[in-house]
C-alpha cells in the first residue's frame, strides 16, 4: 500500500474527518439560527409595521376620501425612510408613491407581498432591492400598498452568510489539513514502534522504542514496551542458560548414578552389596525428582495468576516453622531463634507463604557453619508492610550477585559442591512477585569476620 494511502486510513485522519464533519454541521446550524435570529426577526418586524401602516392610511381614506389618502401617501412617502407607499386605481395605474407600476394586482382580499425592486442612489446609479409588505383594494376600488424596504438585512443577511461559509470553508479545510499533519506525526511515531517490534521479531533484543521525553501516549505506549522487551530479553537469557545449568547440575548426579549401577552390575553378587547400591541409586534418583519438582513448581508459581488468596494470619505460619526447625538446627550443630511479632496478617496462598518463608530457613540451614546462628523475625514496617526476614552468620554472599542469585539456576562456585538446583531463591522471588511483594537480599549477622546473608520478604499487609 502506497504512503498517502495508508495514511489517508489512519484513525487520526478519519478522527480528523470527523472533526470537519462537525465543523460544518455547526456552521449550517448556526446559519439557520442566525437566519431565524436576524432576517426571520426583521421580517416579522416588517410585516408589523406594514400592517401598522396600512391600518392607518385605511382610516385616513374612510375619513377624508381619496384626496385624504393621497396626501397622506405623498406625504409618508416624502420622508425617505424604510417603508414604501403606492396609491394605485382599480385598473392598477399608479396615482402616486415610490414606484411608476405596482408589482402585481392584488385580488379581492388584502395579501402579503415580497417582491423585488430597482431604485437609484445618490450618484444616479441604479441598484436592485427586495421589499416585503401589505396590499390591497380599498373601499370603491383604489389599491394601496405598503412594504418596507429589507434591503439592509439582506445586505446584512448576505454577509453573515458568505462570512460563515467562508468560516466553514476553512475550519473544514483545517480540520482535514491539521488531521493530515497529526496522522504523519504519529504514523512516524507507531512506525517507529512497529520498526522495533520488527526488529525484536528478527532477533534484535537489544533494540529499544525511541522515548522522545514529551510525556505522551506514545512516549507511555514505548516506556511500556521497552520494560516488556527488558523482561522478555531477561526471559531469553535465562531460557538460553537454563539448559547448560540444568545440564551441569545433572551431569555429577547422573554420572554418580550411572558409576553406582556399573559397579554393582561389575561386582560379584553380593545381596547387601547390590541393596546399598540401589539405595544409593535411589537417593540419586529422589534428588533428581526434587530438582524437576522444584522447576515444575517454580514455572506454576509464574505462568499461574489465578490463585485463590484468602486472609492468612502470617504469626501463626512462622511460630509453626520455628517449632518445625528448631529441632533440626540443634540437630545440626546450629541455633535458631525466632522473634515473631503478634497478629501480622498478610493477602495470599498459604502453601505459597509457607513453603517460600521454608526456602528461605532451609537455605540459612544449608550454608551456615556449624555452630552458627540463624534468627527468623517478622515484623509490621513503618509504611505498613509486613517483613519476614531469616539472617544468618554463614558465608554470605556478595551484594554484586545478590540480584543474580535471584534468577533461576544460577549457583554460586562456592555452592557447587552442595546439593540443590539454584531454584530456592528463584521460587521465593517468585511468590513475592505473586503477592505484590518481593524479596531483598542484605547483610545478615555479624560471625566475627563480616556479615552473613540476611534475606527479608517484605509483603503488603492485609486490611
Amino acid at each position: 500500500m502506497r504512503p498517502s494511502l495508508a495514511l489517508l486510513r489512519t484513525t487520526t485522519f478519519r478522527l480528523a474527518l470527523a472533526q470537519a464533519g462537525v465543523v460544518l454541521v455547526f456552521v449550517v446550524a448556526l446559519l439557520v439560527y442566525v437566519y431565524f435570529a436576524t432576517i426571520g426577526q426583521l421580517v416579522a418586524d416588517s410585516d408589523v409595521l406594514a400592517d401598522q401602516e396600512y391600518a392607518a392610511l385605511e382610516r385616513a381614506y374612510a375619513e377624508g376620501g381619496i384626496r385624504r389618502l393621497n396626501q397622506e401617501v405623498v406625504e409618508r412617502a416624502a420622508r425617505q425612510g424604510p417603508l414604501l407607499y403606492v396609491l394605485a386605481e382599480g385598473n392598477g395605474v399608479v396615482v402616486t408613491g415610490d414606484f411608476q407600476q405596482l408589482p402585481s394586482l392584488p385580488g379581492e382580499s388584502v395579501q402579503r407581498i415580497d417582491f423585488g425592486f430597482e431604485s437609484t442612489d445618490a450618484e444616479g446609479a441604479a441598484q436592485r432591492g427586495r421589499a416585503r409588505g401589505k396590499v390591497g383594494r380599498l373601499l370603491n376600488g383604489p389599491i394601496l400598498l405598503v412594504a418596507r424596504d429589507l434591503g439592509d438585512s439582506e445586505v446584512m443577511s448576505g454577509r453573515i452568510t458568505r462570512v460563515l461559509w467562508t468560516v466553514a470553508i476553512l475550519g473544514v479545510f483545517l480540520s482535514i489539513a491539521s488531521g493530515l499533519i497529526a496522522s504523519w506525526l504519529a504514523s512516524r511515531r507507531a512506525e517507529a514502534l512497529a520498526s522495533t517490534a520488527r526488529d525484536v521479531m528478527a532477533g534484535d533484543l537489544k533494540r529499544r522504542a525511541p522515548v522522545r521525553g514529551e510525556g505522551d501516549e506514545f512516549d507511555a505506549l514505548a516506556e511500556a514496551m521497552n520494560a516488556m522487551l527488558d523482561r522478555l530479553e531477561r526471559l531469553m537469557q535465562v531460557s538460553r542458560t537454563a539448559g547448560d545449568a540444568i545440564a551441569h547440575d545433572l551431569r555429577s548426579p547422573l554420572t554418580r548414578f550411572r558409576q553406582k549401577l556399573e559397579a554393582a552390575l561389575e561386582a560379584p553378587a553380593d545381596t547387601a552389596n547390590d541393596r546399598e547400591a540401589l539405595r544409593k541409586a535411589l537417593e540419586e534418583a529422589d534428588s533428581l525428582l526434587d530438582m524437576f519438582a522444584a522447576v515444575l513448581k517454580l514455572a506454576r508459581v509464574e505462568s499461574n495468576p489465578n490463585w485463590r488468596f484468602e486472609r492468612i494470619d502470617a504469626s501463626d505460619i512462622l511460630r509453626e516453622l520455628v517449632d518445625f526447625y528448631e529441632p533440626a538446627a540443634e540437630e545440626q550443630g546450629r541455633t535458631l531463634r525466632g522473634e515473631i511479632a503478634p497478629d501480622l496478617f498478610v493477602n495470599g496462598e498459604t502453601g505459597l507463604f509457607t513453603q517460600a518463608v521454608s526456602n528461605l530457613v532451609e537455605n540459612a540451614l544449608k550454608y551456615t557453619p556449624e555452630g552458627g546462628h540463624i534468627a527468623l523475625t517478622a515484623a509490621r514496617r513503618s509504611d505498613g508492610r509486613i517483613e519476614i526476614a531469616v539472617s544468618d552468620d554463614g558465608p554470605g554472599i556478595a551484594p554484586a550477585d545478590r540480584d543474580r542469585v535471584q534468577e533461576r539456576f544460577v549457583r554460586l562456585e562456592s555452592a557447587r559442591s552442595s546439593p540443590g538446583a539454584g531454584l530456592g531463591l528463584s521460587l521465593v522471588a517468585a511468590v513475592a512477585r505473586l503477592h505484590r511483594g518481593g524479596l531483598h537480599l542484605r547483610d545478615g549477622l555479624d560471625n566475627g569476620e563480616g556479615k552473613g546473608l540476611g534475606a527479608a520478604l517484605v509483603l503488603p499487609a492485609a486490611a
